[in-house]
Parts: structure tokens; sequence; C-alpha cells
């Protein structure tokens, strides 16, 4: 059995209370006590009674988790940074997966209200005010990634529509007569939450506005590799590139134009967003856009935690630094 705080408190000969100052890093203990009480709880393997500190604090020391599913290495990575930021602060993760159906995802968050989640972490696909009025009704402290479902909630994100804009200009920027925008969740719009991908359709439409002499246009369906197809055949006096609002969309462009005897950036150009790990081991290396997952995740934890610790917390809609990747696909 490991070593409990009384017991470390006789070894150092010292009082419960200073040894609890000592291992969660609060109130003043001399720095050789510290050591001592420290060095004692790492060679007894001391653990922390969590059941203690959430009657201590009030708390379940439990965050919630809700993703869409756990094939996209978009939300696997996010999870794992939300995990190892959530454990850094003292804090478990229940994580569960809504795999992307609306009356799940609901169902879910309630389960995790009900089983006493100090607050919920979510890239919501349940949109309106419905929703919204549903979220709040759990007085819960609740953090969206990406996206948004009101301004009562905090969001925490990248300026989506100023990073297409830059990605079109970085396209142009290599002489290419035609752009493509590849983003098909826009199948789901009416239905779904998408507000990050319409966030980069606004930039896209937005940025070719200021280029009459461009030819572009917008694939939104789920089955795109037939119209990218199209458009190729379509287009062949013309310098085309496309530009997907998901490495993964860009990544199946890739295997198929390797299937067709195709090649990147020879016979078109390609284009990501999110710059996912699996990149890294891609030849050629995809241009893409980094829309800062790491520091989204971690933002969004820490917003969550202040939330459930502070009486004073206002909800907000913050935008983190994102980066254009020139790479080899274009």
């Amino acid at each position: 059995m490991a070593i409990t705080v009384n017991q470390i408190a006789e070894k150092c000969g010292v009082s419960r209370t200073t040894v609890l100052r000592a291992l969660n890093g609060k109130g003043s203990v001399g720095k050789e006590t510290k050591e001592k009480i420290l060095s004692i709880a790492k060679q007894y393997n001391y653990r922390p009674n969590l059941l203690a500190r959430s009657l201590n604090h009030g708390r379940t020391m439990s965050l919630g988790v809700v993703t869409i599913n756990v094939e996209n290495m978009y939300f696997v990575q996010s999870l794992n940074v939300i995990n190892k930021e959530a454990d850094k602060r003292g804090y478990f993760t229940n994580i569960v997966v809504c795999d992307e159906s609306l009356e799940w995802e609901k169902k879910l968050i309630q389960g995790l209200a009900d089983r006493q989640m100090d607050g919920i972490l979510m890239s919501p696909i349940n949109k309106g005010k419905q929703f919204e009025e549903f979220l709040l009704s759990l007085h819960l402290p609740i953090v969206c990634i990406g996206n948004q479902v009101s301004d009562s909630i905090t969001t925490v994100q990248v300026n989506e529509m100023e990073a297409t804009m830059e990605a079109v200009e970085l396209i142009l920027s290599k002489g290419y007569q035609r752009i493509i925008f590849v983003c098909p969740p826009l199948e789901v719009q009416k239905e779904q939450n998408i507000y990050v991908h319409e966030q980069r359709l606004l930039g896209f439409q937005t940025a070719v506005k200021k280029y009459p002499e461009l030819i572009a246009s917008v694939i939104g369906k789920q089955n795109y590799l037939s119209a990218v197809e199209q458009e190729i055949q379509n287009c062949s006096d013309k310098k085309i590139a496309f530009l997907c609002s998901g490495d993964s969309y860009a990544l199946d462009i890739m295997r198929w134009a390797s299937q067709k005897g195709l090649s990147v950036p020879k016979d078109f150009g390609l284009m990501g967003f999110d710059d996912i790990n699996v990149l890294e081991f891609i030849s050629p290396k995809l241009t893409t856009v980094s829309t800062n997952l790491e520091g989204v995740a971690k933002t969004a934890v820490s917003e969550l935690i202040q939330q459930i610790e502070s009486k004073e917390y206002c909800p907000k809609s913050i935008f983190l630094n994102y980066k254009i990747l020139d790479r080899e696909t274009l």
C-alpha cells in the first residue's frame, strides 16, 4: 500500500499541514523540508487521495470530454493533449464519443452532467438556440473547441476565415489560375454544427472575390473524389489547385492521384488544413495550415479549469495564432 500523508509527516517530523503544503505547492515551506517531504513521497510511492480531495474541494476533479469520433487524427491528437493537460492540473478525463450523432451527443453530455463532471469540453455538432439553452440549463462550466454555439459559452479557436484567405493568397502566388475548395462537411450544413468549415468557406469566398479573372468553385459533398476527377478533366488548359478544409481530404486526393498515375504538384496543386501528425510520414510534404491544435487544446483545458475554480469567470471567444506551412504540394 502506498504511503499516506500522515505517515510522511511522521517520517519527516513535521505536521500534516506542512506535508500538504509541500505536496500541493501552496503555502510557505522551507526548502530543505520541502525537498525531504517530496523525496519521501517519491520513495514510498505516495498517491493523492482523490476522494478526499474531491470532498475537500466540493468537486469530483473530473472533466467530461465529448469527441466526434476517434478515426479522424485531428480529434485523436486533441484528446491526447487534453488528457495530458488535465492530468498535469490534477483532473481526470472521462472521454465519450458521439460518432457524429446529434441525439447521441446530447445524451452523452447529459450523462456526463449526471455523473457530476466538474466541466465539459467539446467540439459540438449540435447547434441553434435550443441546444444553447440545453447546455446552459446544465449549470456546468463548458468550453467549445472550434465549433461555436453562442457568445454565452467560451470557444477556443483560430481565425479560420483569415487563415483561409491567406491560404488562397499563397496558392495564387504560385501561379495557379483555378482554385477548388474541397469541403465535404458542407453536405450536412443544414443539420450539423460545422462552424469551423463554414468560416473556412467564408474565407475562401471572400478571398477569390478580389480576383475576377480567377476561376474558383466549391466541392461540398461527401463523394468528392469523383468531383475532383471531373474538375481536372475539365481544366486541362489551366493551372489548377485544390484547397481542402481538412488534411484527411487532401491525403485522400493524394492517394487517388497516385492510383490514377497523376503526380502532385506536377499535375495539380494541393493544400490542406490542420497539420495533423501523420503528415510527417507523407511524401511529397503537404502544404497546409497549422491550426495550432496543441495550443487550442491546452487553452481549452485551462479555460475550463479557470471557469470551474473561479466565481467571476465570464464567457470568452479566444483566438490563437495559426501558421501557413508552405511545403511541397504547390
